[in-house]
């Protein structure tokens, strides 16, 4: 139950849900189907980086690369057309999610990596953009790549040492 606004309900509920996933818990697979079937009810289109990137991440989770793709094309012609100011982010995370998704971690990290110093431009809160860096994260873990996880986790310039990402301590 969410008393807010639509996007407020979206945009909490996927975040909430990804970082209890990356925190450890198991998935909650009716409460995703219920936020995909809301999120691409409520929003068909894309029009906000900040929301588009939940609903790509709730369309990641579903497995539904048909929408995925729909939306991406739908943020390039609103980016051509100067009416998307994050432009490339959103379509770069969507693809990290859903290669997160396929467990194609050095897939996601591709992804990730070369936008991971701009995901403010994408707005939102930190805490609720943390969870494209702590997906990154996951995914160097989920590399093998420690040093990686490591070199990440010392620029971290921002927010607690103890980040709810399982696994994470183990590189300290």
């Amino acid at each position: 139950m969410h008393s807010g606004p639509p996007r407020g309900k979206l945009n909490d509920a996927v975040s909430f849900l990804w970082r209890w996933e990356l925190a450890g818990h198991p998935r909650d697979a009716d409460a995703w189907r219920v936020m995909h079937n809301f999120a691409t009810g409520a929003f068909p289109r894309a029009g906000i980086a900040f929301s588009d990137m939940h609903i790509a991440l709730a369309e990641a989770v579903a497995g539904n690369q048909a929408a995925l793709e729909a939306r991406e094309r739908q943020i390039d012609e609103l980016a051509r057309n100067s009416r998307y100011p994050s432009g490339p982010l959103v379509p770069a995370v969507s693809r990290g999610f859903a290669a997160f998704e396929r467990r194609d971690f050095s897939a996601t990290i591709d992804a990730l990596e070369p936008v991971a110093g701009e995901f403010e431009r994408i707005g939102g809160s930190r805490a609720q953009l943390d969870l494209v860096e702590f997906t990154l994260l996951k995914a160097y873990l989920g590399a093998d790549r420690p040093g990686d996880a490591r070199r990440m986790m010392s620029g971290r310039g921002r927010g607690s040492s103890q980040l709810p990402v399982a696994g994470l301590a183990a590189v300290h």
